[in-house]
């Protein structure tokens, strides 16, 4: 049987889903992962076939289109523009991969993008997958993602955040009906119809129910299995700079913010370092794609271009990380005390999450950081008992979960009944 995984975005974004394609090829599945070239290496070394689709996910997320990109996101009408003006070449593209990819899978897990339009054309088990709450699944229990700027609202506050969302969902609509009509044999479609087509499609949502409990008032097809871990102990040699600064004294705060891209790397670099001087403790700083360089780093502070996360977290003592779900997912998973400072998208979600459940202190927006604010973070982060304590406890919960094991069950039992005789 043959599976397509479609798998856009950053590495945050990616590599759970490698993780979950490596689950279902250990459940005897063929699969292919669709996916930007920067991760080719990484699906290959899990043993998954690889299919590119459009983009470039280090070029896109570290220069100005990413920042235009998570900046706008929130804003529909900025937003709308943003898309006819960069992103509609991108989607036609991507279109045109996404089928080439998925035209002779059994099964598809994808993006909501196209896979109303997948699951009408093929004919086969057709899955919405994702790391955080899909913009088109309305709920009382916590608000709109990309709106979540404060602490949970009452459950009719969060249903009025998710209407919000709705102009969002109409963007890409001409690209989506001219792949319709020139690629797969089908008319247009409103996005109306492809909205309440999407509600029906089965999800999998690849976080722990323990963080963010799945609510009461979805239906019974959108599936909270865990998180999708993909692990590199055993395989990883670090640098020896990295081994020896870890060795060779109290472990540290690791901070890094992934791919996001802040107006002034140099002055965000400076506020993160002067706080760390403040509060006295030894750091790991990982420049990643958003490049928190352009200064010279003190002692006590060690800057690493990348390292992988499950590796280096089980070494360290706390996380400041920018709130992505996959960043999230890892400090957690360690048992670690960890906050988001967000920069848009979902992250704010998940540092509220964070902060509600007692492993981290309240997230504090990008563009509202000072050295005072983080420098008490980090000490609240590395002194605070209970909230170290929380962590650990968290931590064993969300290890003891299998989230790939429960994603790959829900999966075959689909493909299992779409290849039962239909009964008269």
């Amino acid at each position: 049987m043959r599976c397509t995984v479609v798998a856009v975005g950053s590495r945050g974004d990616v590599q759970p889903l490698v993780a979950l394609g490596a689950g279902l090829r250990a459940a005897g599945l063929r699969v292919r992962l669709a996916t930007h070239r920067d991760f080719e290496g990484m699906t290959r070394e899990a043993g998954l076939d690889f299919a590119p689709v459009e983009g470039q996910s280090a070029n896109f997320s570290a220069g100005p289109a990413g920042r235009a990109f998570r900046d706008r996101v929130g804003d529909p009408k900025r937003f709308r523009q943003f898309v006819d003006n960069y992103l509609g070449l991108f989607l036609q593209r991507f279109f045109r991969d996404l089928w080439a990819a998925s035209e002779d899978a059994d099964v598809v897990l994808s993006w909501t993008a196209g896979a109303t339009s997948l699951a009408e054309r093929l004919r086969v088990p057709v899955f919405v997958v994702g790391l955080t709450p899909g913009l088109h699944l309305s709920t009382g229990a916590f608000p709109n993602p990309f709106q979540a700027s404060s602490d949970p609202l009452d459950p009719v506050a969060n249903r009025r955040t998710w209407r919000l969302a709705l102009p969002t969902l109409q963007i890409g609509q001409r690209q989506l009906d001219e792949w319709r009509t020139q690629t797969l044999g089908l008319g247009p479609v409103s996005w109306r119809r492809q909205l309440r087509e999407l509600r029906r499609l089965p999800h999998l949502f690849g976080y722990s129910p323990s963080v963010l409990p799945r609510p009461n008032d979805w239906a019974p097809w959108l599936h909270v299995p865990g998180y999708w871990f993909l692990d590199h102990e055993g395989v990883y040699s670090p640098p020896a700079e990295l081994a020896g600064f870890l060795a060779n004294g109290e472990p540290p705060i690791v901070i890094g913010f992934s791919s996001q891209v802040s107006g002034n790397a140099a002055d965000l670099t400076r506020t993160v370092l002067e706080a760390v001087t403040r509060a006295g403790t030894r750091a790991v700083v990982v420049t990643g794609f958003g490049g928190l360089t352009g200064v010279t780093f003190p002692p006590g502070v060690l800057p690493v271009s990348t390292v992988p996360y499950d590796w280096l977290f089980s070494r360290v003592s706390a996380v400041v990380h920018q709130g992505g779900a996959g960043s999230t997912a890892a400090a957690l998973r360690a048992g670690l005390p960890n906050m988001a400072i967000p920069f848009g998208f979902d992250q704010g979600l998940w540092g509220h999450r964070l902060h509600a459940l007692g492993v981290g202190p309240a997230p504090i927006p990008a563009a509202e950081l000072t050295v005072d604010r983080l420098a008490a973070a980090l000490k609240e982060l590395t002194g605070n008992a209970v909230m170290r304590r929380r962590a650990v406890a968290l931590g064993e919960q969300v290890r003891q979960e299998d989230g790939i094991g429960n994603a790959v069950a829900i999966v075959l039992e689909a493909l299992d009944r779409s290849r039962r005789p239909a009964t008269a």
